[in-house]
Parts: C-alpha cells; structure tokens; sequence
C-alpha cells in the first residue's frame, strides 16, 4: 500500500499552485524539441501518437501542430479540465494513471516528457508504466522518454529558493528545499497565500542511464539511441542535462 509521501502527485499536481509556481516553462523550447522529434523519428500527418503525463497539454498540442492524431493522458482532473480547450478530433485528452492500462496495438509513436516519470518511489510501478507504454504501440513504433539527468544536479543539493508570484491579483509566496533522500530527489514546497500555509512536497527517483534502459528492456522495448539535451545533442553523465531515451516496440 502506498504511503502519504507516494502520493503526493495526487494533490500537489491538482493544484493551481503547481501552475503557478512553474507557470514560466520555457514553451520555445518545448516547440523546438518536438520539431526535433517528430522530425528524426520521422513521423507522418496522421500518424498518432500518445503523451503520457501530458500536464496541461503543451507538448501534446506542439505534436499535434505537426498533423499527428495525439492522446494526451494524465492524472491530474485540474490539468486534463485545462487542456480540454485545445482539444478536437484529432487532440484528445484523459485523465488517466499511467500504472493503467490504455489499449493494445493502437499507437505510431509515444511520448514522456519533462521527468514526468519516477513519482512512485517502487520501481516495479515505474516499470509498470513503461509496460502500458509498450503494449499500446503498435509492432515497430517509438517510445521517447525525457528525464532528468541527476549526476549534475546532485552536486548541487542541497538547495533552497525563494520566489513571489501574482495570481489573481494577490501575491504567492513559494519557499522551498531541495535535498538528496536516499535514492529520491525531495522539493518541500511552502506556499503562503494571503494568511494561508500549505505544504506540498515533490519526490522523484534517481534513475541513472544503465537503470532506465534496464527498465526499458524489462518492459519489452529494444533501445535504439541515448541523447543529452533537447537539441538531440550526445549524452554526458557528468554534464548532460537530460537523459533522452529512444526506443522501438
């Protein structure tokens, strides 16, 4: 049975906080990444496709600008009732937990992005979800995961911040730290709102580069290509900011 810490996904992302607090995401760079994607896998209008995790849907709607028929899943109601706005024929979105299954033998290619992975502190969850992933591509289809890349982070912990936000016309204040648990990268995130305190807490596992293609094999897919940045750029452990795995169903 999952503890309070392992849930914390279940509130944390429902909140307008979460929004709030990373509402300046670099969205370029989301554009950018895509392109680069879509086009070295080189997938075709009407091709179709699934981001897993997909937040508020700003990848997904990038893959669709591309002519892809996407699905975009995610368990937060909050974020999937947000992208629902974009959605049409062709750009779909559910809310739903990826240790679920989403169907056999339906999709060209999918997608998880931006370390939306690694929140369940059980690798065999994790694992699970990369199984879901697998079953639902079709024979030969792709699977792209970006996560992060720990090593030069790690050096840095522990760290602490400090930022102010207007929401609504009233100020938010977010304090937080970030620390080293055991395998698990801890952000307790303090939120003070008008003479409100909330506490929230972000948790993601530390998963080196052999780890994640272990995982990927275990569910099934055969690992084509290791890249390190958003530009598809080689893979350094010591310096690389991402780790982007490819791989083929």
């Amino acid at each position: 049975m999952e503890n309070k810490e392992q849930k914390w996904f279940e509130s944390w992302f429902d909140t307008e906080y979460y929004h709030v607090l990373y509402k300046h995401r670099n969205h370029k760079e989301a554009e950018q990444f895509i392109a680069t994607l879509v086009k070295y896998l080189n997938l075709k209008s009407g091709s179709t496709v699934f981001d897993l995790a997909c937040g508020k849907g700003r990848h997904s709607i990038e893959l669709h600008s591309h002519g892809l028929s996407v699905l975009g899943l995610d368990l937060s109601t909050a974020s999937i009732t947000h992208a629902q706005q974009f959605a049409n024929e062709e750009l779909q979105f559910q809310v739903h937990d990826m240790r679920l299954a989403f169907g056999d033998d339906r999709f060209d290619a999918g997608f998880n992005l931006f370390t939306s992975f690694g929140y369940f502190g059980n690798e065999s969850e994790d694992v699970l979800a990369l199984t879901n992933a697998y079953n639902a591509l079709r024979t030969g289809g792709f699977f792209v995961q970006d996560y992060l890349n720990a090593e030069p982070i790690l050096e840095l912990l522990p760290q602490k911040g400090e930022v102010i936000e207007l929401f609504e016309n009233r100020e938010i204040h977010f304090n937080w730290i970030k620390r080293l648990e055991s395998k698990t990268i801890v952000k307790e995130i303090h939120v003070v709102d008008s003479s409100n305190l909330y506490e929230f807490q972000e948790r993601v596992q530390v998963y080196s580069l052999d780890e994640l293609i272990e995982m990927h094999r275990a569910a099934g897919f055969e690992v084509l290509h290791v890249f390190g940045d958003y530009q598809l750029g080689n893979y350094d452990a010591l310096k690389s900011p991402r780790i982007i795995l490819i791989s083929k169903k």
